[in-house]
């Protein structure tokens, strides 16, 4: 039997304080790191330009979140196929742009992610992953409306027509190259589909191949070394190995930057060296290292704030969407908070040794516009969630 699902309410919007609370506390911390980090930027970024844009990024995202509840979270849903492929555009011109010089276009640190706007640079796949939860969201409820039973057959289709729509665009980002954000597209993807209502099958499959995986990886890295690089996409993702499991004895090369972070960690004490502090440097202390420098400026107690604000935020979600009595917003948040919790573990994991170091930013907190504006997408059809709740409540 196929559902109709109700019209978007006209019912009077409630402004869940608590949650825009959260964000602005998320605001913050992260002007307050970057801030501490301006004097261990390189010597060709600008510390304090970066603050300003941090600044001027939050604005301009808190708009960019009233401008989206004003067009209409259905809308949104409905609509989401053109971002789609505005953006299958710009990841295509990205790969063009090794073969032919385009404007606007040039590579950071081997990798063509970024499209140079005066002032402003944006990366295309920071709002793919958004894209990709939405519509991926769409395609599980419509699915599950039209489903009479549920067998291996109806999974196996529903896995189709998600594959249809992830795969072009995660080819696209991997040739960038980019391991990172693909990675994180597929657990927000598989988020969704573990609580689509698949067979729990499915799921014990999945966590028995990430096992397998995992243990391949290992396997691989003790006896072809060669081959794992290979299949990473460069030698240096395996050497980031080479210095996570054998730190000391890569501390001048690739285990330097874990050596320094854990340093950093290890010597702040209660409330670190201070702010602004440059007793201990980083690469990219803006962004992949964030984490550290609040470590270092802020010791245990600015790295607990930092941990908690995020856990606190992650459950806020969690209970909006609980409370929702629609699944194709709560498929959404499952995907979100796969990609918060995914990217929060590896940032903080890999900074105290959990994990090898790898490109992912701290969400909220680390520096950039494109990642910030694409949460402020599912925030916004969150906050929709979060007006609803309330209004029920009401009547």
């Amino acid at each position: 039997m196929v559902n109709q699902r109700p019209s978007q309410s006209k019912r009077p919007f409630h402004i869940d304080k608590v949650l825009i609370g959260l964000l602005l506390l998320m605001a913050v911390l992260s002007l307050i790191a970057i801030y501490g980090a301006i004097p261990l930027t390189a010597s060709n970024i600008n510390g304090k330009e970066l603050f300003i844009k941090q600044i001027l990024f939050y604005l301009s995202g808190f708009a960019l979140l009233s401008g989206l509840l004003i067009f209409g979270i259905d809308r949104l849903f409905t609509g989401i196929r053109v971002f789609y492929w505005i953006l299958m555009i710009l990841l295509v011109l990205l790969l063009v742009d090794k073969v032919i010089n385009l404007p606007l276009i040039w590579p950071v640190n081997g990798t063509r992610a970024w499209i140079f706007l005066p002032g402003i640079s944006l990366q295309p796949s920071e709002f793919m992953k958004i894209v990709l939860i939405i519509m991926t969201a769409n395609i599980v409820d419509e699915h599950n409306r039209s489903l009479t039973q549920v067998t291996y057959g109806s999974d196996i289709r529903l896995f189709l027509k998600v594959l249809k729509i992830a795969l072009p665009p995660l080819f696209l980002i991997f040739l960038q190259p980019d391991t990172g954000i693909p990675v994180i597209i597929v657990i927000s993807i598989i988020a969704i589909l573990a609580v689509s209502g698949i067979k729990k099958q499915w799921i014990w499959l999945g966590v028995l191949a990430l096992f397998l995986g995992f243990g391949g990886v290992i396997f691989l890295f003790e006896t072809r070394p060669d081959l794992l690089a290979s299949i990473l996409g460069a030698p240096y993702k395996l050497n980031r190995f080479y210095g996570w499991l054998e730190t000391e004895k890569y501390i001048l090369t690739w285990g330097n930057q874990l050596y320094t972070a854990l340093l950093a960690v290890g010597s702040s004490g209660w409330t670190g060296h201070g702010l602004q502090s440059s007793l201990i440097r980083f690469a990219e202390p803006q962004n992949d290292f964030i984490f550290a420098v609040v470590a270092k400026n802020h010791g245990f107690l600015g790295t607990a704030s930092v941990l908690l604000a995020s856990l606190i935020l992650d459950l806020k979600l969690l209970h909006i969407a609980y409370k929702y009595d629609q699944p194709r917003e709560r498929y959404l948040v499952a995907g979100l908070l796969g990609i918060l919790l995914y990217q929060q573990f590896q940032n903080m994991g890999m900074i105290v040794g959990i994990l090898p170091i790898t490109g992912v930013t701290l969400p909220f907190i680390s520096y950039g516009g494109s990642s910030l504006w694409s949460f402020m997408i599912p925030l916004a059809i969150i906050l929709h969630m979060s007006s609803e709740n309330h209004s029920r409540t009401l009547h």
